[in-house]
């Protein structure tokens, strides 16, 4: 009892020299016996998180980057099932070449565009999707990126090997690039559509209609043109195809009737 009173009142001084002896012991320890020292070391109390919060942020500490992935993954392929299987259908594809930015210049130019078509597949609606590739064939183009420029002059053709689409608007260039030195690429609009001035063999002329205007291609220096894809060659000449075709041509006799209501009555 005495002793416990006297080490209540034991000097600083003293404390601090007993608390330096007993840590050169352990200094002493660890020289000789290493082994145990890092044993005792290693005897860490596991922490367990109890709480709502505290296994969350254990949780999240461990594995947000492979959540991140996780999430991106799923949205990624629900976002495929729902184009898939739940997207629009649409009744016509319109892709253009060119070295203009289009929808830029007309950022209504999809629906522009669809007033042209009509409900093809028969699902009560509407519907075309406008497909643009911005692809320059100049060498001296010095605001085209090269290396974008090669990816779209590659989906041009990948667009045109695939022979799904058939209405392409275009400019001169991309025109003798898809053409080459073949003939009979796109159908000759002049024999469907006779006497029609803005029409030349296979190329309806857009710059000065009104669908042009609103795009402001009457301004270029250069025609823009709408083709029509021949369903020989590389198309499939199934039904499938013929019908594409009719409906092709279809949209075209729309948009000269806005032209030319005279020569292109309205259907009853």
């Amino acid at each position: 009892m005495a002793k416990k009173k006297k080490d209540a009142y034991i000097d600083p001084q003293q404390k601090e020299l007993r608390e330096l002896i007993e840590l050169k012991k352990l200094q002493q320890q660890a020289a000789e016996h290493p082994e145990e020292v890092r044993e005792e070391l290693t005897k860490e109390e596991k922490i367990v998180p109890k709480t709502f919060k505290e296994k969350w942020n254990n949780y999240w500490y461990h594995y947000k980057g492979a959540t991140w992935g996780t999430v991106i993954v799923v949205v990624l392929i629900s976002w495929m099932i729902k184009d898939i299987f739940f997207g629009p259908e649409y009744d016509l594809t319109v892709t253009s070449a060119t070295k203009y930015a289009l929808s830029a210049l007309n950022s209504e130019l999809t629906e522009d565009l669809t007033a042209y078509a009509e409900d093809y597949n028969g699902d009560g609606k509407t519907d075309i999707t406008f497909d643009e590739i911005m692809v320059s064939f100049s060498a001296d183009d010095e605001n085209t990126d090269m290396q974008t420029n090669a990816i779209n002059m590659q989906k041009l053709m990948a667009v045109f090997a695939g022979g799904e689409d058939l209405l392409f608007i275009m400019d001169q260039d991309a025109y003798d690039y898809i053409c080459g030195d073949e003939e009979g690429i796109f159908v000759d609009l002049s024999e469907v559509f006779p006497n029609i001035d803005i029409i030349e063999g296979d190329k309806l002329i857009l710059n000065e209609t009104s669908l042009g205007q609103k795009t402001y291609m009457n301004v270029l220096d250069e025609d823009i043109f709408l083709c029509v894809r021949d369903i020989g060659g590389t198309v499939n000449n199934d039904e499938e195809s013929n019908s594409d075709l009719e409906n092709s041509l279809d949209y075209v006799e729309n948009l000269l009737r806005e032209e030319y209501p005279d020569q292109f009555p309205a259907e009853e």
